[in-house]
């Protein structure tokens, strides 16, 4: 069956660079298709480039199954950008559960978007469904450390543990890089 697959596969792409040959081979009989080729090709990569700079924004899935568990779509490339957005989201999750004790507070985990092999499983798979750790196609978080993009964690002050402080940890390429503390009521 697989053979069967990979020789259709193989004859459909045959196919494919056959027509894209008779076309290029057509176009480049005449100068004016050559120019509009070029200009059609030009206007198609400036246009690509403008909608991902100015229309594509960066967003928060929150899991249906994991309310902790934010999935950001459309990270910016600048890190800075991104670890300023998702600081700004934690302080906004922070103050919608203002409380003194420390077990209310939630931890708060962020994942690049991302999608498996044949647009299946990846990160975007734990936005409706829970891990999956039986049988031979397991999905877990901890499958995707490259994906981390920063930990939310609330943990007690190490001289008293009435106090506590919040820790903002970022991440890149599965690499811690920066640090921010929220929350500190250690030093009263």
């Amino acid at each position: 069956m697989g053979v069967l697959i990979a020789f259709i596969l193989v004859i459909i792409i045959g196919v494919i660079f056959w027509l894209l040959f008779k076309i290029l081979k057509w176009a480049l009989k005449k100068r004016e298709r050559i120019v509009v080729i070029i200009v059609s090709s030009i206007c198609i990569v400036f246009g690509t480039l403008l909608y991902q700079q100015y229309f594509v924004k960066m967003e928060f899935i929150q899991s249906e199954v994991y309310p902790n568990l934010y999935i950001v779509k459309n990270p910016s490339e600048d890190m800075n950008t991104v670890n300023k957005a998702i600081r700004e989201k934690v302080i906004q999750l922070i103050n919608q559960q203002v409380t003194k004790d420390i077990q209310s507070y939630p931890a708060f985990s962020f994942y690049k978007y991302n999608k498996g092999d044949w647009g299946e499983n990846g990160t975007a798979y734990f936005i409706k469904h829970k891990e999956r750790r039986d049988g031979m196609t397991a999905e877990l978080l901890e499958y995707y450390p490259e994906c981390l993009l920063a930990k939310f964690t609330v943990q007690p002050c190490e001289k008293n543990n009435a106090y506590f402080y919040g820790k903002l940890e970022y991440y890149h390429e599965d690499k811690r890089i920066k640090t921010d503390t929220l929350l500190n009521s250690c030093n009263k």
